[in-house]
């Protein structure tokens, strides 16, 4: 009788421990199946793929993900995180995102165990998360190739170009309007003189690319402080160089990418007199480094956003001035990124070098 009674209890405790079994994995299905309901929520929120990690870390987590880290470059700007603690001896989910030159985002998720049904889900989740980065860039991407779709007759850099312009005649005219005497008048008669030539350049420079398309200009040996002093002129800023150096590449890129960075801050500068722009230049014979360091707006983009078209954290700004600044430095062959720090931010500027010796300014 004994032996029927101990295989009684072997059933019993094998179908006991099936029972522990089917409940367990019936636990870690819905617990699934929640993750997953959170996670297709985000598909529908508004949130930009940058503020995607932090917003699903939490769903992450509760699905069996321990730790994500992301790096790499988001339109011209180096970006990285660290969510959870670091973890030894798991193979990570690795995937990476990427939009022609724009994007380019490396992910790895960890999940809590390498073995069983936990680290299954723990798999599709991440493969969900991944789904759900590159709807939101290509939705991102899609969006900038219809405004340039719209905007075919006359490019976006022309554009803005045309912006700056009209930028600089509004100022002038409110510096007359606004002058009280005589003396007033002398002093910005004075600077219409010395701004009118690089205005009347980049308006002879807007013309010939609207109206006589042409190969366009070679790369020149250009005095990069005089270059840098009439941008800062045609914005109606001050600027202090500190050295100079000779760099070779296209004039109209240089010029386009240096009104955009002086006109963002304008504004502010034209309202203060305190302030002003300094200006660092590290001559080298194959790279000259340029850093310009200017006070910080209230309402500048996130740093990881300064460079993402349609992101300006200026109220009636387009969002396009540091995206077209970025991009015209890189067709020259140099590279722009930001900083900020406290309550100003630093623009680094990699441009070709003219192999010529530095000369102190």
């Amino acid at each position: 009788m004994e032996p029927y009674t101990s295989l009684a209890l072997v059933f019993v405790a094998v179908g006991l421990a099936l029972l522990a079994a089917i409940a367990h994995l019936a636990r870690l299905v819905r617990r699934h199946r929640r993750s997953l309901g959170e996670l297709l929520k985000l598909a529908k929120s508004n949130l930009g793929p940058l503020q995607l990690p932090a917003a699903a870390w939490p769903t992450l987590t509760k699905g069996g993900i321990m730790r994500l880290y992301f790096s790499g470059n988001w339109f011209g700007q180096p970006v990285q995180e660290d969510f959870g603690a670091a973890q030894t001896g798991c193979k990570p989910f690795s995937f990476k995102i990427t939009a022609h030159d724009d994007v380019h985002l490396e992910f790895e998720l960890y999940a809590r165990t390498n073995r069983g049904e936990a680290r299954l889900f723990a798999e599709n989740l991440a493969e969900v998360f991944r789904l759900l980065l590159e709807t939101a860039v290509h939705g991102k991407m899609q969006a900038l190739s219809a405004a340039l779709a719209e905007q075919a007759r006359l490019s976006l850099y022309l554009q803005h170009d045309l912006r700056n312009l009209a930028q600089w005649v509004e100022w002038i005219a409110a510096d007359f309007a606004l002058a009280k005497n005589d003396e007033d008048l002398l002093v910005t008669a004075h600077h219409l003189r010395t701004s009118a030539p690089h205005a009347a350049a980049r308006a002879r420079r807007i013309l010939d690319a609207t109206c006589n398309p042409r190969t366009p200009p070679l790369p020149e040996a250009i005095a990069l402080a005089d270059v840098i002093r009439d941008a800062a002129e045609h914005a109606g800023v001050n600027v202090t160089i500190e050295l100079d150096a000779r760099v070779l590449l296209r004039r109209d890129l240089l010029d386009r990418t240096l009104d955009n960075l002086f006109t963002n801050v304008a504004p502010l500068l034209r309202s203060r007199s305190d302030l002003c722009i300094v200006v660092n230049i590290t001559p080298g014979a194959d790279k000259v480094g340029v850093r310009i360091k200017m006070p910080l707006l209230a309402n500048t983009a996130h740093p990881e956003n300064l460079f993402e078209p349609f992101a300006s954290g200026r109220p009636g700004g387009l969002g396009l001035g540091l995206y077209q600044a970025h991009k015209s430095l890189k067709e020259a062959g140099g590279e722009l990124v930001a900083q900020v720090c406290e309550q100003h931010i630093c623009f680094t500027l990699s441009l070709p070098g003219a192999a010529t010796g530095p000369a102190q300014v």
